[in-house]
């Protein structure tokens, strides 16, 4: 079984919970279901739709709570409370933004076909993209540089990156190698956003000043990608990563972080993911 199957079985429980009394309503649960983290599950669901599957999961939960609506006569409170919602208020906000109009109205037109989330089938995105993963250990180190954040409506790093190039220039204490990274973190896994800091590697002691953002990244066993592509071509690496490699590996991803390296005079992408390296338990 590889990472799309995974993918497909994952979606199917879903698809079995709407139908029964207690459905499965946050990304953290589903991805529980799979075996996978969060962050992996959601960067694998992404890889074969381009959708985030907070936005997809909402979606669907709505599309149910409505129909359901539609066949009952059941208070919209204790639809809500089902479908997973904190409160009739956070219900009510998410029909509004969804649809721009508030439960009672979608009650009394019912929804049009083009406002319903219906179920995905995703098709298996094949990738010429394979990357040989290495496992190494590194030792703490710090960064330095501008951080960002990324949303789902984000669709090019290009900007950021340029904003840096102005201002690396200002960073004390680079480290002699010249080696620029781009760290990638997220605290709140349900959201499909993500900090960002394009940075460069600085002696550990320096404090940093206003305008950037110090960030000491922790001693970790990663596995290691050499993306040789095109940066354009990313996106296929990643998928390959998360969609076929960690689906057949032992390994898996571990933390909220992972990190591009790119050396000084050199094309080539270095992409690190911490990984558990001790006996994972059985999916």
């Amino acid at each position: 079984m590889d990472g799309y199957d995974t993918l497909i079985e994952t979606l199917n429980r879903f698809e079995r919970s709407l139908d029964s009394d207690t459905p499965i309503t946050t990304v953290a649960e589903l991805a529980q279901t799979s075996g996978y983290s969060t962050h992996h599950f959601s960067r694998l669901f992404y890889s074969h739709t381009s959708l985030h599957l907070k936005e997809y999961l909402q979606g669907r939960l709505l599309t149910s709570l409505m129909r359901e609506a539609a066949r009952c006569d059941i208070s919209f409170a204790a639809l809500a409370s089902r479908y997973g919602f904190r409160d009739y208020e956070t219900f009510y906000r998410a029909c509004r933004n969804r649809w721009n109009k508030n439960p009672s109205q979608l009650r009394e037109r019912g929804l049009g076909e083009k406002e319903k989330q219906e179920r995905l089938h995703p098709q298996r995105k094949e990738t010429s993209c394979i990357l040989t993963g290495r496992l190494v250990d590194k030792e703490a180190f710090t960064l330095c540089g501008l951080n960002f954040f990324i949303g789902p409506e984000t669709k090019t790093f290009h900007t950021m990156w340029a904003q840096f190039s102005r201002y690396e220039h200002l960073i004390g204490h680079v480290l002699k190698e010249g080696t620029t990274y781009q760290y990638s973190s997220w605290t709140d896994e349900e959201l499909p956003c993500m900090s960002v800091l394009c940075a460069k590697s600085v002696n550990q002691d320096w404090m940093g000043e206003e305008l950037f953002t110090v960030r000491r990244v922790p001693a970790a066993s990663y596995i290691r990608f050499i993306h040789t592509e095109d940066v354009t071509h990313i996106r296929d690496a990643y998928q390959y990563i998360y969609g076929t490699y960690f689906a057949q590996s032992p390994l898996q991803p571990l933390g909220n972080w992972e990190f591009q390296r790119y050396p000084q005079g050199q094309s080539a992408i270095e992409i690190y993911i911490p990984v558990r390296i001790e006996t994972p338990l059985p999916r």
